[in-house]
């Protein structure tokens, strides 16, 4: 009885009705009322909060208000964001793999045969610079040209295996063949950005990084002074526009200031 008693006090409570009313305050005249209880606006207000959920709901789900919410794009939007993260790791592992290709360059120089290198070259010139090939086979008497007119601004460093100098020169530079000689490559890395790599006589390489623009294809004949690329702040080890240049002889790396005036 007890607790049945006590259900009734509160649903008792719960329809008790209230007047609400609104009154002139000067002439207490009134001006509108309203019967509530405790159970009709409980009532009201989850029918409201329904019905506030259910239009948001919809305005989210089947309206563009959605694009405007922070965190929730459109599908089309998500979907280009797919496309480009799929082609964003596609180029990343073959710049990866161009990379690995390019350290690994000077490696497999070093495992063939340096007749094997002579004759390739040959093959893509005529017959006095083969004749300067076959008699010069440490870079004795050679005259190498700077491949760019401007300022050092990190020297050759072996213990560093810093082997190379960084030039600066201002923006739209060209960048030139120190010498004659063949492109072994001619492409994108991801250390060095867009790079060349060129044979020259006497088992002398040349390697050019961080260019802005290639002028020349892996395979063609160059000749001293001719122009390789446009000076450039591209791959990832570079700080600003300069010039990475690399000198090797007999393959190994030597310091380029010891052959070129700069």
């Amino acid at each position: 009885m007890d607790k049945k008693g006590r259900w009734k006090r509160i649903l008792h409570k719960l329809r008790f009705t209230y007047r609400l009313s609104i009154m002139n305050e000067s002439t207490f005249e009134e001006k509108f009322s309203l019967r509530l209880s405790r159970l009709n606006v409980f009532v009201v207000f989850t029918i409201i909060s329904l019905a506030l959920i259910t239009i948001t709901v919809f305005l989210i789900a089947f309206t563009p208000l959605r694009e405007y919410i922070p965190g929730y794009g459109s599908v089309e939007e998500r979907e280009m964001v797919y496309r480009l993260s799929m082609k964003t790791d596609s180029l990343e592992q073959e710049l990866v793999a161009r990379d690995v290709y390019f350290q690994n360059f000077f490696g497999l120089l070093m495992e063939t045969d340096s007749a094997m290198l002579i004759g390739s070259y040959s093959s893509y010139t005529d017959g006095s610079t083969t004749k300067t090939m076959a008699g010069n086979s440490d870079a004795t008497g050679l005259y190498l040209l700077s491949p760019l007119e401007g300022s050092i601004l990190n020297k050759y460093n072996a213990a560093n295996r810093h082997f190379a100098v960084d030039i600066s020169a201002p923006k739209g530079s060209i960048v030139q063949s120190i010498s004659d000689g063949m492109v072994l490559f001619s492409d994108w890395t991801l250390s060095g950005g867009f790079t060349i790599i060129i044979l020259h006589p006497g088992k002398v390489i040349s390697v050019y990084m961080h260019n802005s623009t290639l002028f020349k294809k892996q395979g063609e004949t160059v000749y001293a002074g001719d122009p390789l690329a446009i000076i450039g702040n591209t791959g990832e080890n570079t700080t600003g526009p300069h010039l990475h240049f690399e000198l090797w002889i007999d393959m190994q790396p030597v310091n380029p200031e010891n052959y070129i005036a700069f």
